[in-house]
């Protein structure tokens, strides 16, 4: 990833750099499980290789994925990755009932981490009423309980490599889960995902995001550091939506900041607009871009024309983009990168990252 280096106060260099600040607020060790990203995936894109599919996949003419929260995130960057894995449609879905559309050739994945989350269990009845073919992704809870019962397959999570126990700590679980069951749907697809160099990927990033790597050599804590206290507004694009989504989440329930993804070309066609008020809007908030050597020429134009007018504007704008040169790995490089990043802007905003207070409030 691009390194971004500016001069930092004494105090935020010290929280950053200071072990104790980690496990007083940190004290679930939601690092611990980010650091098993790379085994996650391993673990996740396993089982879903060798579990057994109750159907042909020939039948299955669309998918729907469902899933709340931290669960779908795995599915927006398949999504992303659609050019690359999908040769059917797929509909994200986060509510209580399927598209009209769902029947007996739809095949439904049915996604939460702890297996208890209401809405993923009404679109399980949903499923079965209209004759769905039915995938479970979970961990536990009352899906594995079902999945076991209806005879579903089951991809079941291993929460050994989630020793904090947070759902969005387990993405890596999810997103092998699911990359793992669409490569099984679309054979030819298997030639973009090398699964070694993948985990390869994620180890690299994971080393040069160390928390035992100085902020001076550390380019996550540096990030966390420039964006202290601030809403954070995520530009992407192609096949990196998907990541400026999944960082949203993180932002919002890691590090409790306001955060929101945008997508070019659309944005250029409605959002700057928006940027006059409130007026303390850009001291209150800085632009994280998210560009890509792979975006095709006419959207590097409207990221540098996108990125003049916001400096212009006087709003803080950061480029972030990958150096791998494969849009798969660009994802994975660049999903690690800003996870991290989320986590150290918790520890600069000192919030515990695993805990939310709202989601578990509406989840009871």
């Amino acid at each position: 990833m691009d390194r971004h280096h500016q001069r930092l106060r004494p105090n935020i260099m010290n929280i950053l750099d200071n072990s104790k600040n980690y496990r007083q607020i940190d004290d679930s060790d939601l690092y611990g499980s980010l650091t098993k990203v790379g085994r996650q995936f391993e673990s996740g894109w396993t089982v879903a290789q060798f579990v057994s599919l109750n159907f042909e996949t020939s039948k299955i003419k669309n998918i729907v994925f469902v899933g709340m929260g931290a669960s779908n995130l795995s599915a927006y960057i398949a999504h992303s990755l659609a050019p690359f894995l999908l040769n059917v449609p797929f509909e994200i879905v986060s509510n209580y009932r399927l598209p009209a559309y769902s029947d007996k050739s739809t095949l439904v994945i049915l996604s939460s981490y702890s297996g208890n989350i209401e809405e993923v269990l009404s679109c399980a009845s949903d499923a079965k009423m209209r004759s769905c073919y039915i995938v479970v992704i979970t961990s536990g809870g009352k899906m594995a309980s079902l999945a076991e019962t209806e005879h579903y397959p089951l991809i079941r999570l291993d929460e050994k490599f989630n020793p904090s126990h947070c759902p969005r700590a387990g993405l890596g679980l999810s997103l092998g889960g699911v990359i793992g069951l669409l490569l099984r749907l679309n054979p030819p697809s298997q030639k973009h995902f090398d699964v070694k160099e993948i985990i390869r990927t994620i180890e690299r990033v994971l080393d040069m995001v160390s928390i035992y790597k100085d902020i001076a050599e550390n380019p996550a804590k540096t990030l966390a550091a420039k964006h202290k206290g601030q809403g954070i507004i995520i530009f992407s694009a192609n096949h990196l939506e998907g990541v400026g989504r999944s960082t949203a989440n993180f932002l919002n329930e890691s590090a409790k900041t306001m955060a929101e993804n945008f997508s070019f070309p659309d944005l250029n066609h409605h959002l700057l607009e928006g940027f006059l008020y409130p007026q303390g809007l850009k001291d209150q908030s800085s632009i994280i871009i998210l560009n890509s050597s792979l975006y095709p020429e006419v959207l590097q134009k409207k990221i540098v024309l996108t990125k003049d007018i916001l400096l212009q504007q006087k709003y803080r704008v950061t480029v972030i983009k990958p150096e791998t040169s494969d849009p798969v790995l660009q994802v994975f490089e660049s999903l690690v990168f800003l996870i991290s990043f989320s986590y150290y802007l918790s520890i600069v905003n000192k919030v515990n990252p695993a805990t939310n207070l709202w989601v578990d409030y509406f989840k009871t």
